[in-house]
């Protein structure tokens, strides 16, 4: 149905409205008077003591008691210079790292983390999401990398790949044994940020077996490994995106057994006198239609031959 010009102009004035709220959200984001002056640690302690207790605790805390020079200014280094928000006990003029709207945010915590600048850290997406570093680090926090809880810090955000960790194959992140930091650089480095070309290399840190070369490979192992697997989970086993035979089936043809008839009685098997084998009509079809890893073991590659007439390297070892 058309919109009513009433209704479009409505519709614009809300838009404006929250852009509006935006803007003064960001230009009342505490920030210390031009003419502020440093007051010293010791002053903001007699107010924020039991915060200044747990921040000799943190990396920042140890690294500034280390360098006594500095020392006095701990605070100020990040929260900007305080005789202002002293004297006023105003927090409109202090800065708050932690505040999420204010731009000077990542300026604050690159002037001393300048290798992130590197790394291409403010063209990610989870920096333009956030808004700042403060989404997933808190700058008072006891933990080495000033993290807030992981995984869960990554499941806030990617809920879909909770879902996934919880499927019946999984990486085990929710255990504790491993963490999304061990595939993904938040940052955007030269660990895995987002899916690319070289994902088999991340693999192979853990999974060297699979690796190679082989005499006779198999084209997508050799690829991708995300071909056949979804590292985050699945309902397949062994993290593979669909259960067999459907994957291999996605690529290649039924196998000619499958379109045999069976034998439709009892037999005796010739390598095993004295026992008494059932086959019925389908018996090639729920042989050769099951799962395709039964006698094609070696299916990430191999050295040896399958000692088959009609496909040589068949990765049945």
């Amino acid at each position: 149905m058309p919109m009513k010009t009433g209704g479009r102009r409505g519709l614009i004035t809300v838009y404006a409205s929250i852009i509006l709220c935006l803007i003064a959200g960001s230009a009342l984001a505490g920030k210390p008077p031009a003419d502020a002056i440093a007051v010293g640690t010791a002053t903001c302690l007699d107010c924020h003591d039991e915060v200044g207790q747990m921040f000799g605790e943190t990396v920042h805390g140890r690294a500034y008691s280390a360098d006594t020079e500095d020392h006095h200014i701990a605070c100020e280094s990040c929260h900007g210079l305080g005789s202002a928000h002293v004297e006023e006990t105003d927090p409109a003029l202090i800065f708050n790292p932690g505040d999420l709207d204010d731009p000077d945010n990542s300026s604050r915590c690159v002037t001393c983390h300048t290798d992130l600048t590197a790394g291409n850290t403010f063209a990610t997406a989870h920096y333009e999401v956030s808004g700042g570093c403060a989404d997933c680090h808190v700058v008072h926090s006891a933990e080495g990398s000033l993290k807030k809880q992981s995984p869960q810090l990554c499941f806030d955000c990617h809920t879909d790949k909770r879902a996934q960790a919880g499927l019946p194959s999984h990486h085990p992140i929710i255990e504790g044994r491993m963490g999304c930091i061990d595939c993904h650089e938040p940052h955007g480095r030269e660990q895995k940020f987002a899916t690319g070309g070289d994902n088999r290399e991340l693999c192979f840190s853990c999974h060297p077996a699979k690796q190679g070369p082989f005499i006779f490979e198999h084209a997508p192992a050799v690829e991708d490994c995300s071909i056949c697997h979804d590292p985050h989970g699945t309902v397949a086993d062994n993290l593979l995106v669909k259960n067999e035979p459907t994957l291999c089936l996605s690529c290649h043809p039924a196998h000619f057994h499958s379109q045999i008839t069976g034998y439709d009685g009892t037999f005796a098997p010739p390598l095993y006198d004295g026992r008494e084998g059932v086959s019925s009509l389908d018996g090639f079809k729920s042989a050769m239609l099951t799962k395709c890893t039964q006698c094609h073991g070696a299916i990430h590659g191999t050295d040896l031959s399958s000692q088959s007439i009609t496909a040589p390297g068949a990765l049945t070892r």
